[in-house]
This record gives structure tokens, C-alpha cells and sequence, in this order.
């Protein structure tokens, strides 16, 4: 989540004072006592063919309803990969509802003298819930539109129609003296401030709504071209996603991009040398940490930068790098971010041709953990799939290995597990190789040598609190080879390539430029 102050922070000032300075003059002066004159006298019938259509849309947009509304779209920009919106949608809903709640029960006014007996218009009458909902489900609806560069006549005729119902609700709670007019513009008033500071706590920038129509000028040819190599098994909606980055492009003045689809046996090398062909000025790349790692391998020694737009499970590079998972938060970063130069690591296992590594690779149970991990349950559950995957895993043999680092005096070992480390940490908080770093040109290594499930344990709390336990090695070099008397599973950043008796790992100092934050610690 983002502090920066954006729109939303400005909106929730401006509404919050126009919510307490319209509840002083409603309740505390007479100065709106004629608007509220307008709600004494008779409103529509409930028995009537009207009054009939309108108790029914009452009923349809009470607040439950627009609840579920607002957890459906959390639910919908979750998928993809639009978590601050999300978050702001989910937040929204206790927001809302102990507001109103709470302020009812404050104020205690009762309802307009002529209220009928309807089950909408029961208890305390200022702010109105009907109005305060749909005002937060109207807003985050728009700030969704406009996060995912819908076009902007859509855009603008989306608000214009969430507008007229907005007004149309309202006439219904007038007219069935459900609420003095005073109580629908005061719920107006609080709902936009809900919304808002919902949108600020979790990150959400919209920036300003779209122009409707913007006179071209020569000075707004583009010039610079994104490639965006992309893993589609990866994108839930390649509808949504293509129109956003493609629209993040116009706003900034770019070329369309070049959509560059990977393939199950060639997750991005070929991709990304197209991209170079075509003298991208910025290489996108959106899937997980197997389609990055091609991607930026293919990328070694090229001054063009890569932006990550995560779309995996892990993620592991763009959170050792403190890119944003919210797909709109990481195009700003893309864009707008500062390009960090990272090493990587070139494995070779057996005869098999070298390959890149940017996070992990490694020998042993991490690998058997991977290869385990059913790919169905790892969309549904996330990394939680992982954890079923090690419980088979941890209970496998170690095996014998000799350990080469640098030019030093090989060593024999029985690890259960080998990792080989550009970045320091996975899913955020285990910490695996406190030392290193993506740019320091060394590799970090670790061996471990747990005898049985405790051990496991002990050594995960010893990554999670950074302290040091038994069963764990660690050291630096450029270089190490691995040699083992039988076949080992092995893994590259995630991904359970096969098994090998013989591993060898380099760095490539200075390889790759990938865009972070602008203003990030450095690990």
C-alpha cells in the first residue's frame, strides 16, 4: 500500500467536511428546515401501481445488496491482479456499514412524519444507508474504469449513468418518505468520504478522470515502444489486461505496445529477442517467476530495462525488489520507476545447455517441493499449495554431494538441500540468505542439514526471526559446482526442471536492468 497523497486523500477531506458541515446545519440549525418541509407532507402510496415499483426497488438496493456488490468487484479486481482496488472495496464494506450504523444511533432522528410501513424505512432516519452504500459502490465502480484506462467516453457515460440512479434512489427514499431530504444528501456526503478513505488506505491511485475529447498536436506523435511479453496461462482476462497497459501507454504518450505471447516450451527467449529486434525502449514482462527468469536471461547485456508485472505465485523478484504486486501500482513503476542493474546466475546442469537464474536455484528438497506442488491447487490456494507439496518432501533421504566454491578445497557433504541465492528472501518474510544481494556480484549459498520434520521447523523460525540454527551453512563465492553421487531433483527459480548429478553455478555481475521504485531500500 502506498502513502503517497493522492486524489482520494483530498476527496475524503473535502466530503468529511462537507458531511460535518451539512449534519451541523441539518441537525444542529433551522437553516434547512424548508428542505426538510419538503418530506412532511404525503408522499407516494404503497399500495399504488408507483408505489409498488418503487417499495421493490427499495428493497433490491438496500445496503446488503450493495455490500455484496463491493465484495463482487473486490472478488473481480483480485483476479486481476488489482489488489489495492481490492483491498479498497473489502475495507469499504465494515466501513460503511459501522458508519452509518453509528451515526444513526448518535443522532437518533426519527423518520419523516409520514412515513409508511415498510420494512425500508424502519429505525433511525439520519444519514441515509441506502444513499451512503450505493454512493461508495458508485465511486469505487468509477475509480475501477478509470484504473483500468477503460475508454473515456465509457468512462464518462459509466458515471453519467451511476449518476442518474444515484438520483433516481434518492427520489425513490423521498418519495416513500423513507428520509428527509437532509438524510439522502448527508448519506451522499458520508458515503463519498467512506469510499474515498477507503481508497486512500489502500493505495489506490486514480489520478484525474479522462479527458472526454483532447485536440491532437504534432508534439504528440509517439516515439518510445513497450514490448510486453506476457505468460497467458497467467492472465484471467487478457481482455482487461491488454486494454490497461495499452491505455497506461497512450496516457504517457507511447506507442501501442507489442503483445508478445510466450509458449509452454519457450517461456520468453524467443519473445524477448523479437522485442529486441524491434528496439523496445522498455521490455514488459507479465507471468510468473519461470517467464521472468527467460525473460531476463534472454535480456543479459542488454542496456534496454525489463519491468516486471507480476502475475505468478511467488512473485520472488519483483518482491526482493519491492516492486508492487498491484498490477496498477507495478505499471507505474514500470514506467516512472528507476532502473536497478542485478546480477544473475547462469546454471549449467550435466550436458544441458546454460541457463539463467534471477532468485533461487537449487539441489535437494526445495526442488522435490517444487515438482510435488499440484499447479490446480497452487491457482486456488496460492502458496499455500506449497506447504501439502512439503509435507511428502521433508521426509526424504539427504544425499552425499561435493561442494566446489571458487578455486577453494572441494568439500563432501550429505545436505537435504542446496540452494543457490541472487536474492535473500521468499513470500516476503523467510528470510533464506540474509546477506545477499541481487547486485553485490556473489553468490549466496546454503546448505542444509536437517535430520527430521523439527529440525524443518526449527530452521524456518530461524529464517522468519533472522537468527542462526543448527543444520544451516551459509558462505559467498562466484562460482560453485556441485557434484553428487546419484541424481538430484534440481529447480531455477521456482520451476522443478529434473534431475542432474552435476551443477554449476556463475554469476553475471551486472547483467540485467529491471525497474523498481523510485525510492526503495536496496536489499
Amino acid at each position: 500500500m502506498r502513502a503517497k497523497i493522492g486524489p482520494a486523500h483530498v476527496f475524503f477531506l473535502v466530503t468529511t467536511a462537507l458531511f460535518i458541515l451539512w449534519t451541523w446545519l441539518t441537525l444542529g440549525t433551522s437553516a434547512l428546515a424548508g428542505l426538510d418541509a419538503l418530506s412532511d407532507g404525503p408522499g407516494v402510496d404503497p399500495a399504488s401501481p408507483w408505489g409498488q415499483v418503487l417499495a421493490a426497488i427499495a428493497v433490491v438496493t438496500v445496503p446488503v445488496v450493495q455490500f455484496v456488490g463491493l465484495a463482487l468487484l473486490a472478488f473481480w479486481a483480485s483476479r486481476r491482479r488489482l489488489n489495492n482496488l481490492a483491498w479498497a472495496a473489502g475495507l469499504a464494506i465494515p466501513f460503511t456499514f459501522g458508519a452509518y450504523q453509528g451515526l444513526k444511533a448518535l443522532f437518533a432522528r426519527p423518520r419523516p412524519a409520514g412515513v409508511p410501513p415498510l420494512i425500508t424505512a424502519e429505525g433511525y432516519s439520519y444519514p441515509s444507508a441506502h444513499m451512503a452504500a450505493l454512493t461508495v459502490l458508485c465511486v469505487m465502480l468509477v475509480a475501477g474504469l478509470i484504473l483500468v484506462r477503460q475508454r473515456h467516453l465509457f468512462i464518462w457515460l459509466a458515471a453519467a449513468g451511476l449518476t442518474l440512479l444515484w438520483w433516481f434512489i434518492a427520489y425513490d427514499r423521498w418519495a416513500l418518505r423513507a428520509h428527509h431530504l437532509t438524510d439522502i444528501i448527508g448519506g451522499g456526503f458520508l458515503g463519498g468520504a467512506l469510499a474515498s478513505l477507503a481508497l486512500a488506505l489502500a493505495g489506490v491511485h486514480v489520478g484525474k478522470l479522462p479527458e472526454l475529447t483532447r485536440a491532437a498536436t504534432k508534439d504528440d506523435k509517439p516515439t518510445r515502444l513497450a514490448a510486453v511479453i506476457y505468460n497467458p496461462t497467467k492472465i484471467p482476462d487478457p481482455v482487461v489486461f491488454r486494454r490497461h497497459v495499452q491505455g497506461e501507454c497512450a496516457e504517457r504518450g507511447w506507442q501501442v505496445p507489442l503483445w508478445l505471447e510466450t509458449e509452454a516450451d519457450n517461456p520468453g527467449e524467443s519473445a524477448t529477442r523479437r522485442a529486441l529486434r524491434r528496439k523496445a525502449d522498455l521490455v514488459m514482462v507479465a507471468g510468473g517467476d519461470g517467464t521472468v527468469r527467460a525473460v531476463c536471461g534472454a535480456m543479459s547485456g542488454s542496456s534496454t530495462p525489463v519491468a516486471i508485472l507480476p502475475a505468478g505465485t511467488g512473485n520472488l523478484l519483483a518482491r526482493n525488489l519491492h516492486v508492487p504486486l498491484d498490477m496498477a501500482d507495478a505499471l507505474t513503476t514500470a514506467f516512472d520507476g528507476t532502473p536497478r542493474t542485478i546480477d544473475l546466475v547462469e546454471i549449467k546442469a550435466d550436458d544441458q545447455a546454460a541457463e539463467a537464474s534471477a532468485v533461487m536455484a537449487g539441489m535437494g528438497t526445495d526442488a522435490a517441493i517444487m515438482g510435488d506442488t499440484n499447479e490446480d491447487l497452487k491457482k486456488v490456494v496460492g502458496p499455500a499449495a506449497y506447504v501439502v507439496a512439503a509435507a511428502n518432501a521433508l521426509n526424504r533421504p539427504p544425499f552425499d554431494a561435493r561442494l566446489e566454491a571458487d578455486t577453494k578445497t572441494p568439500e563432501q557433504v550429505t545436505a537435504s538441500m542446496v540452494l543457490i541465492a541472487n536474492v535473500g528472501q521468499i513470500q516476503g518474510q523467510l528470510d533464506v540468505a540474509p546477506d545477499a544481494s541481487p547486485d553485490d556480484g556473489l553468490l549466496d549459498i546454503l546448505v542444509a542439514t536437517p535430520q527430521n520434520v523439527g529440525e524443518w521447523a526449527a530452521m524456518a523460525t530461524s529464517m522468519l526471526t533472522k537468527s542462526d540454527t543448527r543444520g544451516v551453512h551459509r558462505a559467498q563465492a562466484k562460482t560453485l559446482v556441485i557434484e553428487t553421487s546419484e541424481p538430484v531433483a534440481y529447480q531455477l527459480d521456482g520451476d522443478a526442471v529434473g534431475e542432474c548429478r552435476r551443477l554449476e553455478a556463475t554469476i553475471v555481475p551486472g547483467a540485467v536492468r529491471v525497474m523498481t521504485p523510485a525510492s526503495t531500500p536496496r536489499s
